[in-house]
C-alpha cells in the first residue's frame, strides 16, 4: 500500500466525518492499521482492507505491483 492509497483512504474517512478511532470503532479493529494505512507505513490485512473500504463506500482492486494502469 502507498501513501497515495493512503490519501485517498484518509480523504474518503475525513469526507465521511471520522476520526481514526471512530473508523475503528466501527469496525471492531485496533487502531494500528487504519494509522499505518493511512501513513504508507505498512500494508493491512486484506480482511481489514475490505473492512475498511466498504465502511468507507471505496472499492478495492488488486492488480500485479508492475501493471501499468491504462484507461480503456
Amino acid at each position: 500500500m502507498s501513501v497515495l492509497e493512503g490519501d485517498m483512504i484518509k480523504k474518503a474517512r475525513k469526507a465521511k466525518g471520522l476520526t481514526q478511532l471512530q473508523l475503528c470503532d466501527r469496525l471492531g479493529i485496533s487502531h494500528a492499521p487504519i494509522y499505518h494505512l493511512e501513513n504508507g507505513l505498512e500494508s493491512v490485512s486484506l480482511k481489514n482492507l475490505r473492512l475498511i473500504a466498504e465502511e468507507l463506500d471505496l472499492e478495492v482492486i488488486i492488480r500485479p505491483k508492475d501493471a501499468k494502469q491504462t484507461n480503456n
